[in-house]
This record gives structure tokens, C-alpha cells and sequence, in this order.
């Protein structure tokens, strides 16, 4: 066991310092009382305060850990050992501060920036800015306190760290003809045959009358694959000008979720509008778990739209325990500066929340979409984010779209590099 203690033990540093070195680190820890009973230990023993403990592993802090305070803050940063660090304390840096800074995203509380869909933008975030977003840094600090703490202390035992990919997919459209209204259909011919696409129109025709599969139907094949911890998030919402979901009843997705939530792989990918109204929240789940007669407890917001605090306050609220939407939709990187997953810390009621938060590398559409790739292009990249997670034991959690894995039109090529990844990515 490791004894800790903590000179200014506020929640925040208790918080932070628990998670690195319990969580991230694998130790078990224990946090001591006050300063006496620590001095008086004779367990392996790490001080975290200005002041320093004799006998003990002393870590420095800068003290921002010892207040609570919640205004913009541009933390100063510098190289140590090749790795860019944050709150830099005389010859080394305050990895819990560091830390604590990145995860508990104090920056979006009081940001006014904002894209063309209302979101924090890439580029003005801390990683972004200094270099560090293609980088897991947080995990890199933590694995480089390890080394301080088992040079002090040989006898603990080794980091429980274990490399993993976890494949995740937002199902926006469900399908692609089926789960549609006849007018619509009907409609949908009509303007392929004026505009002369009759392949399209045929196409179309035959997923409606039975001759052909419906292109995005790929659920008997992930079904098959038997991803370990593959999750499908499903937007419940269509008809809207940024969610496009088939009726989740359609037979063929119905069938689909339900298998899904028997093999405990199945989410919710809240709608466009779910940011600023809350509690469509609460009844796209209602109808998420009606079909799939099973509690969905994991979600990710489409087009990656939330509010700080209020959207992962309510999640939280209404039984969630895992949130996916922690990363960039424009390129790949490490938002909160790491691959291991977290409890969101609530800063304005200064508490760990039970929510946890699984930050994401890669996103097929950010590829695609913003940084113009083809498949065979867009490879390289994701090994590359998932050589940087496997070289700290963390996860990598890659995120792919239904329309891609189809392979359909202009997704051609995405299926073959999906499983080129997920072989190369492998464990």
C-alpha cells in the first residue's frame, strides 16, 4: 500500500490524486488523516504539498490544487524529458494540477467560442494550442511519477496497466431506405427518376419491395464479429436537418438492438437538439430501451454537442455511467489529454460524479469530412493514435459511422480499412 498525503487535501486534489495514482496507476493508496499520522508511517509514503516530508517521496505542488477557483486559466507549460507538461514546480512539474487542469475541462466552463454548431472549437483548446493534442500527456505524467515512486520504492508492485481497443460506432441513420415514411420514399423515387439517376431510383425501389438488402443494414456482421466491448450508439430522432434516424421500431433494427443489448453492446446517441433541451435526453432513452427491453446506461451526443455542465449533470441524473463523447470531430487527438478513461468532476458542485468518461482518438468522419481523406489514407493516422495508446497501456477507442461500414457509394474502401485498424489496433 501507499500512504499519500496531502498538504491542502481540498476535493479536488483528493479527487485527482486518487485517480492517477489509484485508477491510472493501479496502486492501492490510501489518503492519510492529517500530517501526523502520515510523518508517523513507516508504509511507502508520496507528500504532495509545498512544504517536503523527510523519508518521504516528496512531490512538489504549485498550489492552484488549493483553491476554488473556476476563472479562465492559461497554465504555464514546458519540455521535461521530451514530454510537454503543464505548472512547472522548480526542477520538475505538478503532475496532479497537470492533470486535474485537462480533465476536469475547466477551460469549456467559461468559453465563448464556439463553432458553427455551437461547440467548443478544436483550435482553441489548451492540447490544440500548445502542441499536445496527438499526444496521451496526462498518462504520460502519470507513467513518469510511477517511475519516481517504484525508484523509491522497488518493493510495490508493477502498474496494472493494459493495453485495449474498444470499437464504437454512432448509428445515425439505422438504415438507409427502410424505417422511412412512404411518402417520402415515393418522393425520394420521383426526384431520382426526374434527375435521371434511374439506378439510384431502382436501387431504392428494390430495398423497399424485398429484392435487396438495405445498404446500411450491417448489424449480422458486427453481430458476428464478436468485437470485445463494441458499442453501437443509436440515434432514436429522424426528420431533423442533422438527424437522419430510420424508425428504431423497423423490424430489421429492432432485431438488431435487441441482439445488441443481449451482448451488452448497445448506447445512445442523443440527438442535435438534446444540448439545449435536456430532457429529449431522458425520452430518446425511454424509446432506446422500450425496443431493446434493457437499461441503456452508455451515450454519446451526435455531432459531439453538449453543454458544460448541464448535459453531463443530466446524464448522469438519469442513470448514464459511461459518456463517449470526449474528442475532436474534426481531427484525431486526445481532448482531455489521455486514453484512460475518468469520472467527470463537477466543478461547480466540487464532487467526483459517478458518470465515467471514455475519451475517443479517432473518428472515421473527421477524416473524411473535415480532413478530405480517403480510406486508404485515413489508416495511417489511426495506427498512429493507436501506437502513441498502446505505448502507455491505455485504451484506444476508435469511432466509426454505420453509413461508412457500409461500404455503400461514396463509402467505398471505409469497410476494408475498418478491418485493417481493428487487426493492426488489436491487443
Amino acid at each position: 500500500m501507499l500512504l499519500i498525503g496531502i498538504e491542502h487535501p481540498t476535493p479536488r486534489a483528493r479527487y485527482i490524486v486518487q485517480h492517477v495514482l489509484g485508477r491510472m496507476l493501479g496502486f492501492e493508496i490510501a489518503i492519510a488523516e492529517g500530517r501526523e499520522e502520515f510523518i508517523n508511517s513507516a508504509a511507502p509514503k508520496l507528500w504532495y504539498g509545498n512544504s517536503s516530508v523527510e523519508e518521504a517521496l516528496n512531490i512538489g505542488s504549485c498550489g492552484w490544487l488549493s483553491e476554488n477557483d473556476n476563472r479562465p486559466l492559461e497554465p504555464p507549460s514546458a519540455m521535461m524529458d521530451g514530454v510537454p507538461v503543464i505548472f512547472p514546480v522548480n526542477e520538475d512539474h505538478d503532475p496532479f494540477a497537470a492533470a486535474f487542469y485537462l480533465l476536469s475541462r475547466i477551460e469549456e466552463y467559461t468559453a465563448t467560442q464556439r463553432d458553427h454548431h455551437d461547440r467548443f472549437p478544436a483550435e482553441a483548446h489548451f492540447v490544440v494550442r500548445h502542441g499536445m493534442s496527438n499526444r496521451p500527456v496526462v498518462d504520460l505524467w502519470a507513467l513518469r511519477l510511477a517511475n519516481k515512486i517504484r525508484a523509491k520504492y522497488p518493493s510495490l508492485p508493477s502498474s496494472l496497466r493494459k493495453y485495449s481497443h474498444r470499437v464504437t460506432i454512432d448509428v445515425d441513420n439505422g438504415l438507409k431506405y427502410l424505417g422511412r415514411p412512404m411518402l417520402r420514399q415515393g418522393g425520394a423515387i420521383f426526384r431520382d427518376l426526374v434527375k435521371g439517376n434511374v439506378s439510384a431510383a431502382a436501387d431504392r425501389f428494390g430495398v423497399i419491395r424485398g429484392r435487396t438488402k438495405d445498404p446500411f443494414d450491417i448489424y449480422d456482421r458486427l453481430i458476428d464479429s464478436k468485437l470485445d466491448g463494441m458499442i453501437l450508439f443509436f440515434l432514436v430522432r429522424g426528420g431533423g436537418r442533422f438527424d437522419h434516424a430510420a424508425d428504431i421500431g423497423h423490424p430489421v433494427l429492432a432485431k438488431a438492438i435487441r441482439s445488441l443489448a443481449s451482448g451488452d453492446h448497445l448506447g445512445l446517441h442523443p440527438s442535435y437538439e438534446s444540448s439545449k433541451r435536456d430532457e429529449l435526453i431522458k425520452l430518446e432513452k425511454e424509446q432506446l430501451e422500450k425496443i431493446a427491453s434493457k437499461r441503456v446506461t452508455r451515450s454519446r451526443q451526435h455531432f459531439l454537442r453538449w453543454k458544460m455542465p448541464s448535459t453531463l449533470r443530466y446524464l448522469e441524473s438519469i442513470g448514464m455511467k459511461e459518456e463517449h463523447s470526449m474528442g475532436f470531430s474534426d481531427r484525431p487527438g486526445f481532448r482531455a489529454g489521455t486514453c484512460t478513461p475518468f469520472p467527470w468532476y463537477d466543478l461547480e458542485q466540487e464532487r467526483e460524479t459517478k458518470l465515467m468518461v471514455h475519451p475517443f482518438a479517432t473518428m472515421d468522419s473527421a477524416f473524411h469530412d473535415r480532413m478530405k481523406m480517403r480510406a486508404s489514407e485515413a489508416k495511417a493516422p489511426m495506427l498512429r493514435m493507436a501506437a502513441e495508446v498502446r505505448a502507455v497501456n491505455g485504451t484506444f477507442i476508435s469511432v466509426w459511422h454505420d453509413r461508412f461500414l457500409s461500404g455503400h457509394g461514396e463509402w467505398k474502401g471505409w469497410p476494408e480499412a475498418f478491418h485493417e485498424v481493428i487487426d493492426k489496433a488489436a491487443p
